[in-house]
């Protein structure tokens, strides 16, 4: 069965990358040999993500009716900071600090406030249930670890 509603299947992907962080975090402070890939998933799944948001919602047309724009602008400007932020960690891999950690982590989460309190109800009660039919398959379309 397909989910009717954008909102759920967002939150799901948030709480998978809260997950995924919070075990590179995690790793990080004990030193652990397993931070350079805790790092690595973080960063393909953020990318998943980010892609099934700009591709299957972000740059879906009827948006602009919808009056959600200035919203979706801001989030895209702020997936471009956190991807810098985490190949910064990946560059600087030797030295990550945790007020780097701090600044990556309250961004992503000012970000995930914004989509599920602004953006996905919006979009959840303004789009017919066919446009949400669309967008929900093509995010589908992109799997996220589970």
């Amino acid at each position: 069965m397909v989910e009717k509603n954008i909102l759920n299947i967002m939150v799901s992907h948030h709480n998978l990358l809260e997950i995924l962080f919070a075990s590179f975090r995690d790793e990080v402070k004990t030193n652990s040999q397993r931070t350079e890939r805790s790092l690595s998933e973080l960063i393909w799944e953020t990318k998943k993500h980010f892609f099934a948001e700009e591709n299957a919602i972000f740059n879906f047309p009827p948006l602009k009716i919808i009056g959600v724009w200035e919203i979706v602008k801001h989030l895209k400007g702020e997936h471009v900071i956190m991807l810098e932020k985490l190949q910064n960690f990946l560059d600087n891999f030797e030295d990550i600090k945790d007020q780097d950690m701090d600044d990556f982590h309250n961004i992503l989460e000012n970000h995930r406030k914004i989509e599920e309190a602004d953006l996905y109800p919006k979009l959840d009660e303004g789009m017919t249930a066919s446009q949400k039919t669309q967008i929900i398959l093509r995010l589908n379309e992109i799997p996220i670890k589970k």
